[in-house]
């Protein structure tokens, strides 16, 4: 799923190469020095787009800025129609993923497979990316190639982290952590779905969460067992 700097140059040098094939396709030569000036003026844009997405690639969050600063699209994408947010998605860059739906990334934007951004997000299990993708308007009745939602996601999650608990695998911070982590995609979720209805149930069920999390640092081992049992049967009747 990640990209390499040398895949994004190929990828490129194809569409530059193209973008040539059609605007000299007719004369087959340069005329004159506005004929290079026209030709500066078109492959420019596509040089840009390269140094951006590599800069993505490369976790260069200053430059990723410079470029959106200056004007290039947070969708740039390549051939295989992989935004940005695609890539950063894919690499867990969590900054410029946030950085890129600032300026208005689309979070449902599909590649070539009709993957999008909350789809690699789920395959790579990275909770706080989904929340970002959700909170932006992602779409949570999407599935991925398992034919998972999101909230199919928390509760595999929770249940991971219960049994964990359980057995006295994982430390309490870790698990505190990672528990958040579930409570805020959760949320996300439920805002969303109220937002396209004000349904009583899921604002009430928003409310409990709030307070969940508020409690979650201070809660005692025997209470957290007993809100992950509740909140895994929660997940069961939630009506999204």
């Amino acid at each position: 799923m990640s990209h390499s700097d040398s895949e994004l140059k190929t990828d490129f040098k194809i569409k530059i190469r193209k973008q040539l094939q059609i605007d000299f396709k007719a004369s087959k030569r340069i005329h004159n020095q506005h004929d290079i000036r026209m030709l500066k003026k078109k492959i420019h844009p596509l040089c840009q787009e390269m140094r951006f997405l590599q800069a993505v690639n490369t976790h260069n969050t200053n430059e990723v800025k410079r470029f959106l600063d200056q004007g290039v699209s947070p969708n740039t994408s390549d051939s295989q129609l992989r935004s940005a947010l695609h890539l950063a998605v894919t690499k867990e860059y969590a900054d410029i993923v946030q950085l890129l739906l600032l300026y208005g990334a689309d979070p449902n934007k599909r590649d070539l497979i009709y993957n999008t951004p909350l789809h690699l997000a789920a395959c790579i299990h990275n909770l706080p990316i989904i929340t970002m993708l959700i909170n932006a308007k992602a779409n949570v009745n999407l599935k991925d190639t398992c034919g998972r939602k999101p909230l199919d996601l928390a509760k595999s999650k929770l249940e991971i982290l219960l049994r964990s608990f359980r057995n006295g695998s994982i430390e309490m911070i870790r698990l505190k952590r990672e528990l958040e982590q579930i409570v805020d995609l959760l949320l996300s979720i439920l805002n969303r779905s109220v937002e396209r209805e004000q349904n009583d149930n899921n604002i009430f069920e928003a409310a409990q969460l709030h307070l969940m999390k508020l409690s979650i640092s201070t809660e005692t081992n025997s209470n957290l067992d007993n809100a992950m049992t509740k909140l895994l049967g929660d997940i069961e009747n939630m009506k999204i």
